[in-house]
């Protein structure tokens, strides 16, 4: 096993470990299939710094017959693309012992957001756009702790923290921020099958938002869970494909959830994922590109992500 590519799964955590919008706009942080990379279960012994940069581009829609809560508004249908450049600088901590690495990582996204619903206002229903480009909610991840259960089995346990930083308008259908805070547990695991050159790693997290204090929106409880299987070849080539279940666990609270009957929402995504690892003088670079396709949401967008990521290791 190359420890090199352990990077990309630890970088990611800090990526999309939640993402984009939040269930009062439809969404919720995560997307499907962001979250997983290879080695998402090891952060490597070898301590020092990694960049990360990521391109992300998602389109989707919710049916027109399904009301969706936007800021002050509530849409008929919902049509949006956003593109996401998140820059990451992990930190990987020195340690004494065999059997436990730990890491820290910050992230900085830049997002382009553009929404289209039919809007109604009193008696007036109409189509209203929007888009908006900056910066993103920013990430914290405080802590990134790997178990080595052996050569082969790793176990990682993580916190991530999104902060409102990023621009937000009640009245805006799209914008640069959830304007809440989100905390993020969650679990990896990684088993290696070394004849065969096989990866199996799995990712499930948790995402607790604040309440929205310009609606008074409660985002519910969301549980995502994605896997993915690889096989790697001697050009350091790997092919793959990504799982992904996002499942609202509890209600969204407030007046507007209540009317909605707590708008609880569900998604399925699945698609390939493509690896490749090389030697840039003394750094590692490697780079992955996917493409995941969501089907059977309920009250969520359904669509399509398309991702390319790269990591160097000084």
């Amino acid at each position: 096993m190359k420890t090199r590519i352990a990077f990309v799964g630890l970088l990611m955590l800090a990526f999309f470990a939640a993402r984009a919008f939040a269930a009062e706009g439809g969404l919720g942080r995560p997307i499907s299939g962001a979250t997983i990379n290879p080695y998402a279960g090891l952060v490597p012994p070898l301590p020092g710094f990694a960049l990360g940069v990521t391109e992300a581009y998602y389109a989707a829609s919710i049916a027109g017959s399904t009301t969706v809560p936007v800021g002050t508004n509530l849409t008929l249908g919902l049509d949006m693309k956003a593109s996401f450049t998140p820059i990451t600088i992990l930190y990987i901590w020195p340690t004494q012992g065999k059997e436990w690495n730990f890491a820290s990582a910050i992230n900085i996204p830049m997002a382009y957001v553009e929404a289209k619903a039919t809007v109604t206002v009193g008696r007036l229903t109409g189509q209203v756009k929007d888009d908006d480009f900056g910066l993103f909610d920013m990430v914290l991840v405080p802590i990134i702790a790997s178990y080595h259960i052996s050569q082969t089995d790793h176990l990682a346990f993580n916190f991530v923290v999104w902060a409102p930083t990023g621009e937000y308008d009640k009245d805006r259908l799209a914008n640069l921020s959830t304007n809440t805070w989100t905390f993020i547990p969650g679990v990896a695991y990684t088993k290696i099958f070394s004849k065969a050159n096989v990866e199996l790693s799995g990712v499930w997290d948790l995402q607790f938002d604040t309440e929205n204090p310009a609606t008074h929106y409660q985002n519910g409880i969301l549980s995502d869970f994605e896997a993915l299987a690889i096989k790697r070849f001697k050009s350091d080539v790997g092919i793959g494909v990504i799982g992904s279940w996002i499942q609202q666990l509890t209600d969204d609270g407030g007046t507007t959830a209540d009317r909605l009957q707590g708008f609880v929402g569900r998604a399925l995504g699945a698609g390939p994922i493509l690896t490749y690892s090389i030697t840039v003088g003394k750094s590692n670079l490697d780079v992955n590109a996917r493409w995941v396709y969501e089907f059977e949401n309920r009250k969520r967008p359904e669509g399509n992500l398309f991702q390319v990521s790269a990591t160097l290791k000084f």
